[in-house]
């Protein structure tokens, strides 16, 4: 019986990822992101994702089924962070936790925001959210 069920969920596991993005997804996206590059296509729960590369930035892409641009990150390097996301990330409690990533990430209708994702020793993670200003909305 174990084995029935690991078959079914691989051969679920196979069927969903090979299952075709609508051309209207792949449609939008282009309209999007006409210079990406290494575009790689992933089914999402209730979206699609893309993930793919413009110049030397690394991107992610959600579009609803209707082809309905969710959000786009941006990964950043801790280099390329704003002078005033580290600065307020140097003066708030988590000075001394070591940034793992970065990323600027765009919402529609909204300014888009600073994710950077830290850590404390082995067990301890914390998503931090700056403002398009720098300044420390959550944490």
């Amino acid at each position: 019986m174990k084995k029935f069920f690991l078959i079914l969920s691989a051969a679920f596991i196979t069927a969903s990822a090979f299952a075709k993005i609508p051309a209207k997804v792949t449609d939008a996206f282009q309209a999007k992101y006409t210079t990406a590059t290494n575009v790689e296509w992933k089914h999402g729960i209730g979206n699609y994702k893309a993930y793919f590369n413009m110049g030397e930035y690394k991107f992610l892409v959600k579009f609803d089924r209707k082809d309905k641009w969710l959000e786009s990150e941006k990964m950043l390097k801790k280099d390329r962070l704003p002078a005033t996301v580290k600065n307020n990330f140097r003066k708030s409690k988590y000075s001394q936790w070591e940034i793992k990533s970065s990323y600027i990430e765009y919402l529609p209708n909204e300014k888009p925001f600073y994710r950077v994702l830290t850590i404390k020793g082995d067990f301890k993670r914390k998503s931090l959210i700056f403002d398009d200003q720098g300044q420390l909305i959550n944490g």
